[in-house]
């Protein structure tokens, strides 16, 4: 085709209305050029910029071809691209070179990197991060993200009362509430009841480094109860030991609790998060639901830190026996019920 007629067949249809180019044929290859360099930009962020991701562990089989590895891979948020990770694997000749074995990836790594790393066959440690107040399930959670192993097997292993007591050395029904909220690095080769145990063991050293001694199993096991009530329900450092003597001043008198962390706790093992209770929550069936039961939870819901036990054991001495959020981080206390709901209404008016 001839220049003069390309021209009147762009000109004619109207293909670059907004260029209004009288010979736009000679700008086809500026086009195709900054089309080659926006692909060039994009495959270079893809394979050579790191992927900002949580650690996780990734098993790699023995037979595992490149795809499937690419795949766990992406699947595990480690790369952006399977493609580029096989692609990349080919051109190095790593594709036949890359090992089985628990590697770590995550943090910062590129695609480039995770081949080299599985080329060499370098597992390493694993990072994991338990904040205070973490449930048993978020725990756990937590865990399988790392691809420590699946939820439902950690589930049954922190809930066999034969295992608790081989970690813990005492009769509970749970390891709810001592499997300490700390970071902890570990081999990747462990077992999860090794790393439970890593976790209870840092619970004791913790203990013992406060002065705590567990003299009587059932006392010390109510304790951590309620320490783990006031954890969840304490933002403020300072206001624990005031929580923690509101909630013994009704526990001497014979009063429920009342504590909205309880009923959290029930919603949550049903897969419920509510940013908000309503009445109807407040009335749930559940032993953990404690505007229902009188007494204590059958155990923590949640795993707290030290200064939450020790407001348990040194509380505050006051005569408060109601509190309520301002919703800013702090507790209004009183010390009866009229008192309690004038203040509410004098803060929902404000």
């Amino acid at each position: 085709m001839k220049l003069s007629n390309f021209n009147t067949i762009i000109s004619k249809y109207n293909i670059f209305p907004r260029l209004k180019l009288k010979k736009p044929l000679k700008y086809i290859p500026v086009i195709f050029g900054t089309l080659l360099l926006i692909f060039i930009a994009c495959t270079a962020f893809t394979v050579f910029f790191p992927v900002r991701t949580p650690e996780v562990i990734v098993r790699i089989k023995h037979g595992d071809n490149t795809h499937t590895i690419s795949q766990k891979l992406k699947e595990g948020g480690v790369i952006r691209s399977a493609f580029w990770f096989n692609l990349l694997a080919r051109l190095t000749e790593s594709d036949r070179q890359l090992k089985a074995g628990r590697y770590v990836f995550g943090g910062n790594l590129s695609i480039w990197q995770t081949v080299i790393r599985i080329r060499d066959g370098k597992s390493s440690l694993i990072h994991l991060t338990i904040p205070e107040g973490f449930s048993l399930y978020k725990t756990l959670r937590r865990m399988e993200r790392s691809g420590i192993s699946t939820y439902d097997s950690l589930l049954v292993l922190a809930t066999d009362k034969k295992m608790v007591k081989t970690l813990t050395g005492y009769d509970w029904p749970t390891l709810e509430g001592v499997l300490y909220p700390d970071t902890y690095t570990f081999d990747v080769e462990l077992l999860p009841e090794q790393i439970f145990s890593l976790m209870i063991k840092q619970f004791y050293k913790k203990l013992s480094e406060a002065g705590i001694v567990i003299t009587d199993e059932k006392e010390f096991y109510r304790d951590l109860t309620l320490a783990s009530i006031i954890e969840k329900e304490a933002v403020l450092e300072g206001e624990k030991p005031v929580i923690a003597g509101v909630f013994l001043n009704r526990l001497k008198k014979g009063m429920r609790l009342e504590s909205c962390p309880t009923v959290d706790y029930t919603l949550e093992k049903q897969g419920i998060t509510k940013r908000q209770l309503y009445y109807n929550d407040l009335e749930m069936d559940s032993p953990y639901n404690t505007y229902r039961i009188a007494g204590l939870p059958p155990h923590p819901i949640c795993n707290p830190g030290i200064s939450s036990l020790q407001a348990v054991l040194n509380p505050e001495v006051t005569e408060y026996l109601y509190f309520f959020a301002d919703f800013e981080g702090r507790n209004i206390f009183s010390k009866t019920y009229t008192e309690h709901m004038n203040k509410q209404k004098i803060f929902n008016r404000n």
